[in-house]
């Protein structure tokens, strides 16, 4: 696993450009200075400025190799001391997918969601009150039951393969 940071690097040394120089490829939509954040690991991008600066490397959504990247800022909790509290939505990048209540599963990858058998992508913001079920080292760690009900933190469970 390897960050966004390090592929955005690469594509940028790739084409030969500056991050000033990347910048511009993007019509003044991103900065140099988040350009330079990104590579450094020190933030993390959002699913638009991800496509805008693909789209300046040439590159699609769909061509970045998304299970490769680790897009977490931080270590993942202990999900396992958790109470019956509510989920927010600030936790959920650490998680590992998420299931909604259409039943799509999305693969997380920081703050982007990736449909399993579509690929589409989505910002997790866009997701959030649909979801279902959220997953986080092989267990479930939230539900809800209903679609009008909290995202709540549930005992420890693991999930089991058939």
């Amino acid at each position: 696993m390897y960050r966004f940071g390090e592929w955005l690097r690469r594509e940028r040394l790739e084409h030969g450009w500056s991050q000033v120089e990347l910048a511009e490829k993007t019509y003044g939509e991103i900065s140099q200075a988040a350009i330079s954040a990104y590579e450094r690991n020190r933030s993390i991008p959002s699913i638009l400025d991800v496509q805008i600066l693909a789209t300046a490397c040439e590159q699609t959504l769909g061509s970045i190799p998304w299970d490769e990247f680790d897009l977490r800022m931080e270590k993942k909790r202990n999900w396992s001391h958790l109470k019956q509290e509510r989920f927010d939505l600030a936790e959920l990048p650490l998680a590992d997918s998420i299931r909604t209540f259409d039943g799509k599963t999305y693969q997380l990858h920081g703050r982007i969601a990736i449909e399993q058998e579509s690929k589409e992508t989505r910002e997790i913001s866009q997701l959030y009150y649909r979801i279902r079920t959220v997953v986080g080292e092989n267990q479930v760690i939230a539900k809800r039951k209903h679609p009008n009900d909290e995202l709540i933190h549930v005992a420890r469970r693991r999930l089991v393969h058939h």
